[in-house]
């Protein structure tokens, strides 16, 4: 039996199912005559911010001519990874269920018994992990694609699950705070900007 201190490392294909999103021209229904056509929400580029967000807000409405396989579907768990730059990985949380993958991303369905999302999502956010993708692009550095095979022989280091979901909360709680701290200075923003307006009509009326 090993023990619980060992890790070693696997590559990420032996972990994972990985595969790229929908190519959607294929799928997509083509004017009113097909009757059978089934309604989606599709994610887009816009719907990954650089932070790693998702943001379905800029999802699109997407009508395929017949019932989609569920591997194109999001599902809880899911690490969405774009194929070009800035090649950013995000979670799906189980609120973002249901929505058209397409072929801008790399869908990696981690099997839970041996690996934890959030701990998988924190090494392809890795500067070392980024550096690897860079080095793989096809085209130049700003506009090069990356094929989602890369990710099947990425290798990952294989620690103790408990210390993976540690790993992956803890990176939540961080997500968190910066989602806080970015909304704590907006509203700071705005609370100085209407401090300066109201302090400038008050020394206008003293002039006066």
């Amino acid at each position: 039996m090993e023990s619980q201190n060992t890790h070693y490392k696997m590559f990420l294909k032996e972990v994972s199912n990985i595969r790229t999103g929908l190519v959607t021209a294929r799928k997509q229904a083509k004017g009113i005559e097909n009757e059978n056509f089934q309604e989606y929400r599709l994610l887009t580029l816009r719907c990954i911010k650089d932070n790693g967000f998702l943001d379905v807000g800029f999802s699109e409405p997407y009508a395929a001519m017949e019932e989609l396989k569920k591997d194109f579907l999001s599902q809880e768990g899911d690490i969405l990874v774009r194929l070009s730059a800035p090649y950013t990985a995000a979670l799906v949380e189980k609120d973002l269920v249901g929505y058209v993958v397409p072929s801008h991303f790399a869908i990696i369905r981690v099997d839970e018994s041996k690996v934890a999302p959030g701990y998988v999502l924190w090494i392809l956010r890795q500067q070392s992990t980024l550096k690897q993708i860079y080095q793989n692009v096809s085209g130049t550095i700003a506009f090069g694609t990356i094929n989602s095979n890369f990710f099947n022989d990425l290798k990952i280091d294989i620690i103790p699950l408990e210390k993976q979901r540690l790993i992956g909360s803890l990176l939540k709680l961080a997500e968190k705070e910066q989602v806080l701290l970015s909304e704590l200075a907006k509203s700071k923003l705005e609370f100085n900007k209407l401090a300066l307006e109201k302090a400038y009509k008050n020394f206008k009326k003293e002039v006066k």
